[in-house]
């Protein structure tokens, strides 16, 4: 009599998703007839990034409807919806429509999965993720969709707001003259997340620092604040200038942000090749306690004859903005400290 062969259950550490053969978004529908149709209300925050769908479950949609999902994430930079009812199973699952899971990330693991990241803040952490950064960029193929559900939030509800910024419009503010110096130009990038641990080896990857993105075909600047370390081919001073300019404008630039008030059991998914993002730590001592699955799947690369945001769109620059570049002496004549002109000049903003 022969003896039995015990076959072991396989381990969630080892699932893959199904083979893709397009990158996610790719086979949206422009208009997200299959999406918008089982929402009750599809918000656009503000005009530059930020859309919350009300009234629609995310572990009932179908395939169509996520890739609806994944191009308006895309297109819109990040997408919210409150009141979820979603396991970190249902969770993993959606993010595996969409194409490989990072299982290389810090912290506790969430549901026994490797590939599915707890986030966790309390009175014990000693420091948070306050600083404006993208998930993954170093990485050979980075990160595209990013996907976090808040299920728990400080008590009272106060505190704990995350800020996106559009690099597709930060890439849209800046002159044309200075855009033209920056396309071409490489990144060398390094991201650690375990420094402790002797056996790891960082993320390393050479990044272009204005990127054409694969879905929407729109120009955007790729900067990372974390991992962005030098400028490929320029000196420590010359790179530093460049990126910590380009860090700075995205961080300041509010006209092209959205702030979100997390709710419990709230999800925000967003683009990690045209967003960065920054959580905001004033709730401490308080706890919050969310659970995060990355998305990779696609190679940089930069297509000199693709547009921007706004040149896609027909979206008009603001009559400020241009007045700010100057192309001959008559644009700086009596312009005092504050970049005002008190002359009277027809040219100037304000007139006496």
């Amino acid at each position: 009599m022969s003896a039995q062969v015990q076959v072991p259950a396989p381990s969630p550490f080892k699932a893959k998703p199904a083979k893709r053969t397009h990158l996610a978004g790719t086979k949206g529908d422009p208009q997200k007839k299959s999406l918008f149709s089982a929402a009750k209300e599809v918000i656009n925050l503000t005009p530059a990034i930020g859309t919350e769908i009300v009234g629609l479950q995310l572990k009932d949609l179908n395939d169509q409807q996520a890739e609806d999902l994944a191009l308006l994430i895309a297109e819109r930079g990040v997408v919210f919806f409150r009141d979820q009812d979603l396991t970190i199973e249902q969770q993993r699952n959606l993010g595996l429509k969409w194409g490989k899971l990072n299982d290389r990330t810090p912290g506790p693991n969430a549901g026994g999965y490797a590939d599915v990241q707890k986030i966790h803040v309390d009175a014990n952490t000693v420091k948070g993720a306050e600083f404006w950064h993208q998930d993954h960029s170093a990485d050979e193929e980075p990160a595209t969709i990013t996907f976090l559900q808040i299920r728990d939030v400080p008590e009272g509800g106060a505190g704990g707001d995350t800020v996106w910024s559009s690099l597709y419009s930060a890439y849209d503010k800046l002159s044309p003259a200075f855009r033209a110096r920056l396309e071409g130009l490489e990144t060398l990038q390094e991201g650690a997340y375990y420094p402790t641990d002797a056996s790891y080896v960082p993320a390393r990857g050479v990044q272009p620092l204005v990127r054409t993105h694969p879905v929407t075909g729109w120009k955007h600047l790729f900067v990372n604040q974390a991992w962005v370390k030098q400028i490929k081919g320029f000196t420590r001073a010359e790179s530093d200038l460049i990126v910590n300019y380009l860090n700075n404008h995205i961080a300041r630039g509010v006209e092209f942000q959205v702030r979100f008030k997390w709710t419990k059991n709230s999800v925000a998914l967003w683009d990690n090749r045209s967003t960065q993002h920054t959580a905001i730590w004033d709730y401490f001592p308080a706890s919050r306690t969310g659970t995060r699955v990355v998305v990779h799947g696609d190679k940089s690369f930069f297509d000199p004859k693709s547009k921007s945001r706004n040149e896609a769109l027909g979206i008009p620059d603001t009559p400020s903005w241009r007045h700010d570049i100057a192309n001959s002496l008559a644009d700086i004549a009596g312009r005092n400290s504050w970049g005002i002109k008190f002359t009277g000049d027809s040219k100037g903003p304000f007139k006496l």
